[in-house]
This record gives C-alpha cells, structure tokens and sequence, in this order.
C-alpha cells in the first residue's frame, strides 16, 4: 500500500505560483494568505471574490500537489463556460477533459453525431475505441475517438480542468485508488450539478422505440416493458399536470415490481447477441439502439432511485419521482407522458468522490453549516475581502418599489415596475451606460421585451434560434441597448466587464414555485426548515447577479434590486467589505441619480 501524500506546504505553494502576466511580481496579499491557510489546514473551503485572483491560486495548488506525489489533480467547475474562462489564464501544461457532447462521434462520422447521442458501450467493433488501460484503438491505426482519447490522458495523471459532471462520471461509477488532489471552483454549484447529472426522465416515446426493438429480437422483456409503459400513461394521466406531480408510494412501489423482473445483464447479452447476428443494425438502429443502452445501463439505478423516493425505517425519502403529462404534444415533442426522477440528498454521494485532499473555491459560500448541508463539504472555512475598492460599485434598494412576491403584489405592480425599469434603462443608454435586466420568470422576461419595444428601447434577448450565450456575446460586442434574460441563464456564468453594462437590474429572488414538485417534497421533508436552505439559494443568487459587472478593480457598476422581498436577505447576504455599498434609504428616482453621479 503506497503512502498517502502530505499536503503541500506553504513554501511549496509559494514556489509553484506561476508568476507571469498579472501576477509577474508575486502573489498578492490575498493570494499569500489563501495559500498559507492551506498550507496550514490541508482541505479548505475558501470564500473569495471578484479580483482576488484565486484561479491562480487553485493553479499553485494542483502544481504542488503534483510535485508532492499526487497522481492526479483536478481542477473541476460547473460548465464549459467557466471552464474556458480559467484556461484564458494559459497556465502551462494544464490537460482539458470535456463531455462526450463536446466530442463528434467517428463511428457515425457521416452523420454528425455527438459522442452522447449514440449507444457506444454498445459498439464494440467500433475500430476507433481507445483502450482505456493501453491508449491503443481496437483497429491498429485507427483515428482514435476523440473522447475517449481525452478521458485516457486525463487519467494518466498531471494536472487536469475538467466540468464536475466529468469528474463525477469517472469517479462515481470508477474511483481510482490512486491518490488524487481536488480543487473545486464555484463550489456553491455541485450540489446542483449533481442532482442535475443524478436526475433523469423515462418516457413514453423512449419505452415505446425500445419495446419496439425488442420485439424484433422476439425479447420476452418486452412484455414487462409494455406493463412499465402502461403504468406510467395511467400515473402521469391520473396526475394530469403539466408541471408535475409527485407520485405517493403506492405508485412507486408499482414500478418497482414490475423493474425487478428485467434482468438487466440477461437483456444485455441479448441485445449484444443481436447486434453480432446483424438483427440489429447499429447504423440504422442508433436512436433505438441510445435507448436501450441508456435502459439497460439504468435499470438497476431507476430501480435504486424509486426506493429512495419512499420512506425506509425512519430515514425520509431521499429523491422523489413526479409524473407529467401533456393532453396534446407541443411543437416536435414526440413525448406525452413522461416519470422525472429527482435526485435530491447528493452529499453522500459528493462526500465520495472528494479526495483526502480537496479546497474548494467560491465567492459565494455564506453560511458555511448550509453550505455542508447541501454539499456534504465541511473543511475549516476562511472568507477573504475581494480587495476590489467598494467606493467603486453600490447595491441600491429603492424604499418605494412594491414587493413582488406573487401573494403580495397588486394586480398592476408587475407591469408598472417593469415599465419603470425600461425607462430607466432607456435614460442611462442617453448617458452611455448599457444595462443588464434580470428577472425569474420567461413570462416577465418576455413582458419586459415587449415593454421595452414600447418605450423604444433597443433590448437583445435569447430565443428564435439565438442561444443565451450567444444573446450575451453579442451584446458584449456592442449590440443593444440593455441585455435580458431569467436569472437560471444570467445570474452566473456571464461577465460584462470593462462597463459592458454597469447597470443591474434585478426583479426579485427566486424562491421556488409553491406548486413546482420539487418544492413540495422540499415542504415535506424539512418543514418549516426549508426557509433556511431557501434563503441561503436566493442571498447565494443576489450575490452572483450582483458581481456580473464587477470583475476587475478597475470596473464602475451597481446593482438596483427591485422588489422589496430583497429588504430581509439583501443586506445580511453581504460581504462585510460591502457592506459600504450598500444604499437602502433612496427612492427609485433618487437611485437613478445616484448611479448616474457614481458612473459619470
């Protein structure tokens, strides 16, 4: 048994800070003292924001470790976006490994295909598999798939950028009893990543495409398919809800039975045997084929996941399943009924893939027993000030803007605030400011347009084939007067910098859905609890949404939250360095002119 490494010490963190570019001179002030709490603590939760620099500090961390005897060290974020933004940084001989959706598929090369839209456990006489213990294809000379060619260097060691949901996937379902070094950046987003890579939906069509195929290779689990298929059509009508509803134990412990006569390795060998006798045609078949992988490789986990929908021995449910249905398929949805399998308690899980040695990383921590309640990370806690200078930026909110929580509002207040909001943008655009507009709902989002078309306010937004990320691209070139969009695609993952838009207008905090199944289950299971772990979400998403503007020390911006749900968490969400900032005695009106004096 090989000794576990030590963690890496201050000096040797000091020796591995790469100093070039910004940091040419040497860390700064709070770069030395994040490494000297790791130094000392080992595992650390560190909470730094805009302008520390921690990117590079999570470089020095993961170059130490190597050099301490670490096998492999991870650097791991919640998306490719985040990802792309640290390796503009160009630290040298950093490996990236992306998801096999950011691959094309050679074997179904002619068609275009994505490395995770097609069956590839299933294509075994694919001549472009890379052997993941030699790095060999199965064909000699065979281009290797670009896949599983990332994923085998990634795993020979050194230091690796990566998305959580990769790590997730390689470590989850293949720990490595290597030892290995993790560093997590914007940390607040893995319990979220992992319920979201954990989740997954069985639907109608999906069953139907299968049973199909399953037939042609006469499969008596075909049968147990057809009752699995018409226990979900009467569940999901019974439900009748287009939003969801959760399904009582009963339900539940119906599907089960029926899962547990498919044996899951019997039905495999099967589909195999039927691919080598040339009955199944992975070409033509591909689509049918995906699904059958995605059965046969989920069986045993949908089985596992109904279980933990229900209650056992005193232990509450741990995921929950809720059905849909739609009475007439929108658009090209071929889906009419569809099971949405939740999971929920991931910290278990999250606890497993953390190495004796992992720091995690992000501006946005806050209560740190909630933040390992919902991660399952609990390490000695540091929060850092940004150093950014606080007379640079304000966080307003107006002492006359109405509470927008739907139970409290009046009937015209949205509209109104809304209308206040175009116009103000439409005046700070006379002045040269452009603005950033966040709401929660698609249906503000889109009111909002439309007011701002009224008002003559050239506003950029997503839809019609425009993604969010490309809206924000091009807004970021020059285009539009005001960008918008729901906080679930702008409250994270989008820098305006350089006064791109210094002015923020967020709508209101996005508490859950009174009637989403999601927060149902959440009543259930913590009760009048469920507002701590409510509130800790919407400070974490105030706080995000507020730094989109604010990314370097040299940057003007402010941020004006607008309903007055904001007046019970928006002041004890801040950090104490911004505390200054913050102005709660000003109309709406004097606001404006406020940010307009600070922004000249």
């Amino acid at each position: 048994m090989t000794k576990h490494p030590q963690h890496p010490s201050l000096q040797l963190l000091q020796a591995c800070f790469s100093r070039h570019g910004d940091y040419k001179n040497g860390p700064r002030a709070a770069q030395e003292s994040i490494m000297a709490f790791v130094g000392e603590n080992g595992s650390s939760i560190v909470e730094a924001g805009t302008g520390v620099g921690k990117t590079a500090v999570e470089h020095a961390i993961l170059r130490a470790c190597e050099k301490q005897g670490y096998k492999h060290c991870f650097l791991i974020t919640p998306n490719k976006t985040i990802l792309t933004q640290i390796l503009k940084e160009d630290f040298p001989g950093v490996k990236v490994a992306l998801g096999r959706n950011e691959h094309p598929c050679l074997y179904y090369k002619d068609k275009e295909h994505k490395a995770d839209e097609v069956p590839c456990s299933m294509l075994k006489s694919c001549p472009h598999r890379v052997d993941q213990a030699t790095g060999e294809t199965l064909e000699k000379g065979a281009e290797p798939c670009p896949y599983l060619q990332q994923k085998f260097e990634a795993m020979q060691g050194g230091v690796v950028v990566c998305t959580m949901a990769f790590y997730l996937f390689t470590h989850l379902f293949g720990k490595s009893e290597e030892h290995n070094a993790l560093v997590i950046d914007e940390a607040h987003r893995i319990a979220e990543v992992v319920r979201n890579c954990l989740s997954y939906e069985i639907t109608d069509y999906h069953l139907s495409k299968s049973i199909e195929l399953l037939q042609k290779i006469e499969a008596s689990e075909a049968e147990a398919l057809k009752k699995f298929l018409s226990a979900l059509k009467r569940i999901a009508k019974t439900k009748a809800q287009k939003d969801g509803m959760l399904l009582d134990p009963q339900e539940i412990k119906r599907l089960i039975a029926i899962l547990e006569d498919i044996d899951a390795n019997v039905l495999l060998e099967k589909i195999n045997k039927a691919v080598r006798a040339h009955v199944i045609d992975p070409k033509e078949d591909c689509e049918t084929l995906k699904h059958m992988e995605v059965l046969v490789r989920d069986l045993r986990r949908y089985i596992h996941s109904f279980e933990f929908s229900l209650e056992d021995e005193g232990r509450k449910p741990l995921n929950y399943t809720c059905a849909y249905y739609t009475q007439e398929r929108e658009g090209k949805s071929k889906v009419q009924h569809k099971l949405v399998v939740k999971c929920y308690y991931v910290a278990p899980l999250i606890k497993k893939i953390l190495p004796d040695f992992h720091v995690s990383f992000s501006a946005t921590i806050g209560k740190p027993d909630i933040f390992g309640f919902e991660t399952g990370i609990r390490e000695p806690f540091m929060s850092l000030d940004s150093g950014f200078p606080v007379d640079h930026t304000r966080v307003y909110l107006p002492t006359d803007t109405p509470n927008l929580a739907v139970n409290a509002r009046g009937k015209r207040d949205l509209t109104q605030v809304l209308r206040k909001i175009a116009k103000a943008c439409k005046r700070f655009s006379t002045k040269g400011h452009r603005c950033l507009v966040v709401t929660i709902s698609n249906a503000e989002r889109e009111k909002f347009l439309m007011l701002c078309m009224e008002e003559g306010v050239d506003a950029l937004s997503y839809g019609n084939g425009v993604t969010a990320r490309e809206a924000a691209q091009q807004f970021k070139q020059g285009q539009g007067q005001v960008l918008v969009g729901t906080a679930a695609n702008y409250s994270e993952g989008v820098d305006l910098p350089k006064q791109a838009a210094p002015v923020i207008f967020f709508l209101r905090p996005g508490y859950p859905n009174p009637t989403d199944p999601g927060t149902i289950f959440e009543e259930r299971r913590f009760g009048g609890q469920r507002w701590v772990i409510w509130n800790w979400r919407v400070m974490h998403q105030a706080l995000q949404v507020r730094g989109r503007n604010i990314r370097s020390r040299s940057d003007l911006g402010v941020t004006i939250f607008v309903s007055q749900q904001f007046k019970r968490i928006l002041f004890s969400s801040l950090p104490d360095w911004l505390e200054k900032a913050y102005r709660n005695s000003l109309t709406f009106e004097e606001t404006l002119a406020d940010a307009e004096k600070l922004l000249v």
